[in-house]
This record gives structure tokens, C-alpha cells and sequence, in this order.
């Protein structure tokens, strides 16, 4: 997956198309503006539908039944017999859209009463690619194959050119998306999975977050892909790393070229981004692993929703199965600029933008290659969390609200470490002390130094065999980073002599490996 610059623009939209007056976006409720689109051919689809807006209070008669395919993936022909035109059609007979012809522009929405679409498992997820005459395979660039769901983010761009990525008008913008007069684009987010039961959680485990809010730890896995045409996507998550801890999230920054080993001790996983393998593989092979209620993750891959429907290839379906509540992916190769910028996409999750939000305002292409699962309502950092049991994640509530009263200046600061130590004494934390070990090595030479402190207070406090092996692998990890590996090796090895039969220790083992080749 390399990068690619945009081949085909999307004109600027008319100023004065009408649109959904502005209001404060804590206050906006989408939920009227939600269409949700379902397979009629299909029982599952439709019963999963109206679940979706029972449970989210969305009114039934934005239910819209499609005629389409089962399969995953059909021709452009099909997509837009079955779906486009169809859909198209639905919302100018119920008086959702108005139509015009505008100069420079052509046939294009110009008032719509729906900003959000929501698709259901069932219907198809990708078009594939068509052939040119006489069968010539497509310019760089120029594929006319696309996720379905990334093509109907701009259905009402009714005489748009298919021969490659559109720019998308929402891309980077500071406005609420309500708010522009881009009346033909929608954000757009699927509910699917490897099974009913893993679409329908989607729905129940994002209503369930907004109430308290998304608490946990992050894990950033990196590639170390620094070469031309891939250093922006190592950019993108060390930038996201970054927006996390002073977030107040504990998170643990993997520097290691290969993904985490098999059985890396993920607790409390709420926030998880890394590259660059073609299936899921590491610690999401764990048979015990499940990620908190709630989760975001994403792995970038050029073809990581190549298929949803099964729970061990690629990397969305992988990842639902696992428990995430939300997943960005890609049905065919993108191009890595043309990926969701997973930086501007955490930026917007944790400023209190929901998923549909975050996600295509950190998209720089339509008519491109995106899929995004989840509930796209789903909002995960609520402004004003509902009250909830004042103990139920007392030491992550303590991050959060310690970095925003005292992490104006860092993560690091000396009253901020002050109040976090006397916190985390007070409420006996691991996670308190391991969110200072590994933010207390930001910018230092000596990360192991720094750190060693908090490492043993952490080792102190946690009371589970898992907890204290990341600490000691994240301890290992701060001395390697030192130049100092026969330190880090010493410390590898003591886990695998003080932990012989705690499946964690295979993580260990792995480091040991890469740390200490064998001959």
C-alpha cells in the first residue's frame, strides 16, 4: 500500500444549497436524519434493522428495503440496478431529497432531509472492478471498483465520473458536518460481522458505551516503515499515540518491526491501531482475548475488509469477532493517503465527533475503497458522559480527568505526576502507575531510567500474572530502547523463569527471539 495522489476532484458544492441549520453539536440529534438500509431478499437483514431503530429511536419510516444481491461482492451494473438507483428513487418519492441541475456541477441533491446512512448486514460490501474495452486492466489510479458503502457516501452526486477517487468535500474540515451545505454526501457506516449476533452487538455496545463513556487502555503497533511512500502511515499513529495519552489513556507504543507476538497481554484493550499484515495475526489469535465493550480498532492494510463475513481472514472480520464496536477498513488496494488518516480520525473520536464523523472527515476519498463498521451514531466520548457507579473504572476516570486539569504541559509534568502518584496510592491502581512509566519516557535518552519508578509501583499494585508480565515486557522494551539489550534480555528471560506456565510468557519468548536471534 503506497501512496497515491487524488486523480479526480469533486467539484465544490453551490453555497446556497439548503441544508440542516447549524446547531450546537452536543445538542444535534441525528437520529431523524438517519436512513437505514436493509436487504428486503433477506429475513436477518430486515429483523436486524428494525432492531437498530428500536434500540436507537431512529423513526421507523426511515427504513428502506433494497431488492439486492446476498453476496459480498457485485458488478457495477448490479450496484446500481439494485441498490443506487433504487435508493435514489425511495428518497424522491418520500420527499428526503430535492434534485437540481446546477451549472459546472450537473444533476446533483440540493436538499436533503437525511445526512446519515446507516447499511445492514446482508447488503453487498463491495463492486468490482469493470473492464475497459477490450479488457484492458486500468490506469494507476484509475479503478473503477469501490466499497458500496464509500460510493453512497455521495448518492446524491447523481452524475458522477467512476474511474477513480473522488475528494471528499468533508475531508479535514473544522465545521460539524450538519452544519455544510454538502447536501449531496453522507456519512455512512455499516452494521455487520462474521454473524448476526456480532452485527447486532454493534447496536447494543455502542448505546451502552455512550452512557459511561469509553474507558481503557490503547495499543499502537507500529511497522517501522519509514521508506518513502509508507512513513505517513507510522506518522499517523505515533501522532494518534500522542493524542491518547494526553487524553489520559494509558498507551503503549510498540516499536517493534513485527506485529505483537501471540498472547501480548492486551487488558482493558479500548483503542487499538497498528500495520502492516494481510490477516490478523498476534495476540488477536488468543482464543481468551476480547476487547472492552466499546472498542475502537483498525489495522491499516490495503485489503483488511476484503471479506467481513468470516471471523479469521483479513483484519475487520478478525477484529469484530473479537469484540470491537467500531473498524475502518479497506475492500480493495487505496493507496495508503487515500486510507483514513487514523491520526485525524482519533483526534475527531476523542473530541466527541461520532464514528460517522471521525471517521469520513479523516477520509480523504469517495468513490474509493472505505468501509467503516460500526454504528455510525456510535459516539464513544460523549461531552457530558451519563452518571453512572462512581467506582465502576475509578482509575481511568482519574487519568482522564488528572489530564485535563493538570496535562496542559504534558503528560510528564511534575503536578501532574504529583497528583497522579497520590492517586494512584489512593486507589491501589496499576494503571495509574503504568500510564506513568510510559509517559514519564516521552523526549528522554533514558526511558528505562525515567520510568523504573513507576514500573515497580505498577508491578506493585497489579494484582494479575498477565498485568505484571506487560509491565516487565514494557520494561524490557524502555531498556532496549536505551541501546542497552543484554539488560532487556536479562529481563525477558526472568519472566519466562518466574511465569512458566502463564500463556502470556509466549509474548516474552517472541522478544526474546527477535532480541537474541537464534544462529
Amino acid at each position: 500500500m503506497k501512496s497515491f495522489p487524488l486523480l479526480f476532484c469533486l467539484p465544490a458544492f453551490l453555497l446556497g444549497c439548503i441544508s440542516l441549520h447549524a446547531q450546537q453539536a452536543a445538542a444535534f440529534d441525528y437520529r431523524p436524519a438517519t436512513a437505514v438500509i436493509f436487504n428486503a431478499t433477506d429475513p436477518e437483514s430486515k429483523s436486524l434493522a428494525e432492531y437498530y431503530v428500536r434500540k436507537r429511536g431512529i423513526p421507523a419510516a426511515n427504513l428502506v428495503g433494497l431488492q439486492a444481491s446476498s453476496g459480498e461482492t457485485i458488478t457495477r451494473a448490479e450496484f446500481q440496478k439494485t441498490i443506487e438507483s433504487p435508493l435514489r428513487a425511495a428518497f424522491i418519492e418520500r420527499g428526503w431529497w430535492k434534485t437540481g441541475n446546477v451549472p459546472q456541477q450537473g444533476n446533483i441533491a440540493i436538499q436533503t432531509a437525511v445526512r446519515v446512512l446507516t447499511l445492514i448486514r446482508g447488503l453487498p460490501l463491495r463492486i468490482s472492478e469493470e473492464a475497459a474495452s477490450g479488457g484492458a486492466a486500468p490506469a494507476n489510479g484509475q479503478a473503477n471498483a469501490s466499497s458500496v458503502d464509500s460510493e453512497l457516501a455521495i448518492a446524491g452526486l447523481l452524475d458522477k465520473a467512476i474511474a477513480g477517487p473522488l475528494q471528499n468535500p468533508y475531508f479535514d474540515r473544522a465545521e460539524p458536518f450538519y452544519s455544510l451545505p454538502i447536501t449531496p454526501m453522507f456519512l455512512v457506516g455499516r452494521l455487520d460481522g462474521p454473524d448476526l449476533a456480532c452485527a447486532r452487538r454493534l447496536v447494543d455496545d455502542a448505546i451502552a458505551t455512550e452512557a459511561t463513556g469509553l474507558y481503557g487502555k490503547a495499543f499502537i503497533d507500529l511497522s517501522l516503515k519509514n521508506e518513502p511512500g509508507y512513513k505517513q502511515g507510522e506518522d499517523w499513529l505515533l501522532a494518534a499515540a500522542r493524542a491518547l495519552e494526553l487524553k489520559g489513556i494509558p498507551t503503549m507504543v510498540d516499536s517493534l518491526a513485527a506485529t505483537l507476538p501471540v498472547n501480548f497481554p492486551l487488558t482493558d484493550t479500548a483503542f487499538y491501531l497498528g500495520w502492516y499484515t494481510q490477516t490478523a495475526d498476534g495476540p488477536f489469535l488468543n482464543a481468551a482475548f476480547k476487547f472492552r465493550p466499546g472498542a475502537i480498532a483498525c489495522h491499516i492494510h490495503s485489503f483488511s475488509a476484503t471479506t467481513i463475513r468470516n471471523g479469521k481472514d483479513y483484519w475487520c472480520g478478525p477484529l469484530l469477532a473479537k469484540g470491537a464496536c467500531a473498524v475502518l477498513g479497506n475492500v480493495y488496494e487505496p493507496f495508503l493517503s487515500l486510507t483514513t488518516h487514523l491520526d485525524k480520525f482519533t483526534v475527531g473520536l476523542l473530541s466527541g465527533k461520532n464514528l460517522g464523523e471521525a471517521a469520513w472527515g479523516a477520509t480523504q476519498a469517495l468513490s474509493w475503497m472505505t468501509v467503516v463498521l460500526g454504528d455510525p451514531l456510535y459516539r464513544p466520548f460523549p461531552a457530558v458522559p451519563a452518571k453512572v457507579e462512581k467506582t465502576l473504572d475509578a482509575d481511568y476516570k482519574a487519568l482522564r480527568v488528572a489530564l485535563a486539569r493538570w496535562g496542559k504541559d504534558g503528560p510528564a509534568n511534575d503536578e501532574l505526576m504529583k497528583n497522579l502518584k497520590l492517586a494512584g496510592s489512593n486507589l491501589k491502581s496499576g494503571p495509574i502507575f503504568e500510564y506513568m512509566a510510559l509517559h514519564s519516557q516521552a523526549g528522554t535518552d533514558t526511558p528505562e531510567l525515567e520510568a523504573n519508578e513507576w514500573f515497580k509501583l505498577a508491578l506493585q499494585n497489579y494484582p494479575a500474572g498477565p498485568d505484571k508480565i506487560r509491565i516487565l515486557l514494557e520494561q524490557a522494551d524502555a531498556r532496549r530502547r536505551e541501546g542497552t539489550p543484554k539488560p532487556a534480555i536479562k529481563l525477558l528471560e526472568k519472566i519466562i523463569t518466574d511465569y512458566p506456565n502463564v500463556p502470556a510468557t509466549e509474548a516474552a519468548r517472541a522478544w526474546l527471539q527477535q532480541l537474541r536471534p537464534a544462529p
